[in-house]
């Protein structure tokens, strides 16, 4: 059996179970129980996936999808878990979408002027890297190394805020569609982006000084 049809296969099954979330009546226990098998489609492909590197056939393949899937499935279902909590605190539907699209809304907002910010400090550092090197400054490029390394760690905590709302409201998208949401969320993934790019521009010019 090929690495590609076993993990079509696991797909398939975890997605008729997923399907089958549909005759659960409960809201609250069906936004769970979707978020964890969800959880566990996504665990069991990339486990598959890396089951399939180890080149050990179709056995390492299946082990590493049955894992996958449990710990994506423990994911998912906390996330679940939050969104059924979150949902549970409104009186309807739309209530409970204008909350989420609120917060995608102010996620982004501050992500975006934390990332204003940080091109501003990358901008001055590397002028004030170019002009260490060219004084022979070995002390002040030390000092700006230490800046950047904590740039970087800070930067890293801010992409892990982004991605967390990403991925919360990209579950609530799963439970309730909602155009204002999916642009919101289409609008958080940009900025991460640039975030990104922010982050890449920092390891750039961490190479850059060796001291």
């Amino acid at each position: 059996m090929t690495t590609r049809t076993l993990r079509f296969t696991v797909a398939v099954i975890l997605a008729s179970m997923l399907g089958s979330c549909t005759n659960i009546k409960d809201d609250t226990k069906r936004t769970k129980t979707e978020g964890a098998l969800g959880g566990s489609i996504l665990g069991a492909l990339a486990g598959a996936g890396i089951g399939a590197l180890t080149g050990r056939g179709a056995g390492a393949i299946l082990t590493g999808a049955a894992i996958g899937a449990a710990a994506g499935g423990v994911g998912g279902y906390a996330y679940g878990n939050h969104v059924a909590k979150k949902k549970a605190a409104y009186k309807s539907t739309e209530q409970w979408l204008d909350a989420c699209i609120a917060s995608a809304r102010d996620t982004n907002r501050q992500a975006r002027s934390y990332n204003n910010s940080l091109s501003a400090q990358i901008t001055k550092l590397r002028s004030e890297i170019a002009s260490a090197k060219s004084s022979g400054n070995t002390r002040l490029l030390q000092q700006k190394k230490s800046e950047i390394i904590r740039l970087q760690n800070q930067s890293t905590k801010e992409l892990k805020k982004v991605d967390e709302e990403i991925k919360l409201q990209e579950n609530v998208l799963g439970q309730a569609p909602s155009s204002g949401l999916k642009q919101e969320v289409i609008s958080l993934r940009s900025t991460r982006g640039t975030m990104s790019s922010n982050y890449d521009r920092l390891a750039s010019l961490n190479r850059e000084i060796d001291v």
